[in-house]
């Protein structure tokens, strides 16, 4: 077992490299700390991941997908009844074929239309960008990057580079394949940067599920709402959906729960 002890040591009232102006004691940063464990509970703890990622791949078929399912047709038969949901089988290396649930839609590319309207946006875009203060920098930023994403992404309608290799149904079943592939592996990430810290055994499997049930219920809802957006935009709405709303937002919700169980109590405090 190795330790380092969080608590005043003593006679650090005594240490100006560690003294308030107050005179009381600074502590050490948490980031800056190491964390007290034994080689028994890590051993244990790190179990947990070849565990959770082989349940994962186990309920992927029964579980997994057949929820995803009734996700879609919820959402479809809200928004647009008249739209069903297909499953696009994916065949795997040793013969098992994954039948992975999309909505049924369709789109087209840009018309004169949408091209006039999306170079009147991106336009205003890039005006807004410039014009922002100083003090609203991340503001311009990020408006800037959508702007150039999405002129990235139209070069792909242009003539140099047409046509356009995606539709809805396939681009929707890459994503929620990835999406699986991302859950099957988050059990790992976390016996990384998690397990080996002095959390309870508890603590570890509440973050662990936490993390599985956020990808298993956003996924779906997430690119069901994007094909509809793609059917309503056009095909031309489909680079800059993938590239600022798609696995990003779902690992920024995974970064997001790892910092509130990092603010967890460990087992010694």
């Amino acid at each position: 077992m190795s330790s380092i002890i969080f608590d005043e040591e003593p006679g650090s009232r005594n240490d100006a490299r560690v003294a308030g102006w107050r005179g009381g004691v600074i502590p050490t940063h948490r980031g800056l700390r190491i964390m007290p464990h034994e080689r028994g509970r890590q051993a244990l703890s790190l179990m947990l991941g070849p565990i959770f990622a082989l349940a994962v791949a186990w309920a992927i078929r029964p579980l997994i997908l057949p929820l995803w399912a009734f996700i879609e047709r919820f959402w479809c038969a809200s928004v647009a009844p008249a739209v069903t949901v297909i499953r696009m089988p994916y065949a795997l290396p040793w013969g098992v074929s994954l039948p992975v649930p999309v909505p049924d839609l369709g789109a087209s590319g840009p018309s004169r239309a949408a091209w006039m309207t999306s170079a009147v946006l991106v336009g205003v875009t890039l005006l807004l960008a410039v014009l922002l203060r100083r003090r609203h920098l991340p503001l311009s930023l990020a408006l800037f990057t959508l702007a150039v994403v999405f002129v990235v992404g139209a070069a792909g309608f242009t003539p140099l580079l047409a046509p356009f290799p995606y539709v809805i149904p396939g681009y929707i079943q890459s994503m929620l394949l990835m999406g699986l592939t991302l859950m099957f592996m988050t059990p790992f990430m976390l016996m990384v940067i998690y397990y080996p810290l002095d959390f309870g055994l508890g603590k570890k499997v509440a973050l662990t599920l936490l993390a599985l049930t956020w990808l298993a219920l956003i996924l779906p809802c997430q690119f069901c709402l994007q094909a509809f957006v793609i059917n309503g935009l056009g095909l031309i709405a489909l680079p800059v959906l993938f590239l600022l709303f798609g696995l990003l937002l779902d690992i920024m919700g995974l970064v997001a729960l790892y910092a509130w169980g990092m603010s967890w109590r460990l087992r010694h405090e």
